[in-house]
């Protein structure tokens, strides 16, 4: 679903990396720009929580300096918080596919999120997929 998501051994995935830094994003995600403008606001809401922790300072430094658009739209300080939506993904074998998704904040890792996504082209007895972001 998200190709190239692990491009690294000695780093783990991570979501907002691949959608500013790996080309493919753009083609993945058909609604590429709202779509990583929302994802820079829930990175800033939760940098905010998290002041001062060197891995987000790290991370939105890697951003800035390699992300045109995050340096334009860092500086307009939006936040926001998502739990569930929609997000259209372009598969090369079935074009752009509708799916509803909702996020989940797993307790025993605070930092990470469990998101379970559903095709809503699919019979509602069936294709769902799980992955982290």
């Amino acid at each position: 679903m998200f190709p190239r998501l692990i491009t690294e051994a000695d780093r783990p995935a991570n979501f907002v990396r691949w959608v500013f830094l790996e080309p493919v994003a753009r083609y993945v995600l058909v609604d590429w720009e709202p779509e990583a403008r929302g994802l820079l606001g829930r990175l800033r809401t939760l940098a905010a929580r998290h002041s001062g922790d060197p891995r987000y300072t790290r991370l939105i430094e890697e951003l800035n300096e390699a992300s045109p658009e995050v340096r334009d739209w860092w500086p307009q300080y939006e936040v926001q918080a998502r739990h569930s939506g929609r997000k259209r993904l372009r598969s090369p074998q079935r074009g752009a596919i509708d799916y509803a998704y909702t996020a989940f904040h797993l307790a025993e890792q605070p930092e990470q999120t469990l998101v379970v996504y559903l095709d809503s082209s699919e019979p509602p007895d069936g294709g769902a997929a799980v992955t982290g972001e």
